[in-house]
Formats: structure tokens, C-alpha cells, sequence
């Protein structure tokens, strides 16, 4: 698997997170909107080349 591909199914994954938020009760809406918005920003930065896995 490529970077890219890698980079777009964390970004999915981070973007299922986020709507999530206002579905589940286990963690606060804003909590759920923070941790989406960092695994989105993690796979752009996978995306870009600028960290490796």
C-alpha cells in the first residue's frame, strides 16, 4: 500500500470519527470533533510524505 492510500484511509477513518460525535455517548462532542480533526491532520501529514509507516 502506498502513502496515499495510506494517507486516505486514515483521513477516513478520521472523518468517521468525526461524525460519529454526535451519535455516541462515550466521549464528549467536542472531545470526538478534536480526535477526528488530529487523525485527519495525521493522515494528510502520511499523505504529504512527512511521516512514515
Amino acid at each position: 500500500m502506498d502513502q496515499s492510500m495510506k494517507g486516505f484511509v486514515i483521513g477516513v477513518i478520521g472523518a468517521l470519527i468525526t461524525f460519529s460525535a454526535y451519535s455516541q455517548t462515550m466521549v464528549s462532542t467536542t472531545s470526538c470533533i478534536t480526535i477526528g480533526f488530529l487523525v485527519l491532520m495525521f493522515g494528510l501529514l502520511v499523505k504529504e510524505g512527512l511521516i512514515y509507516i
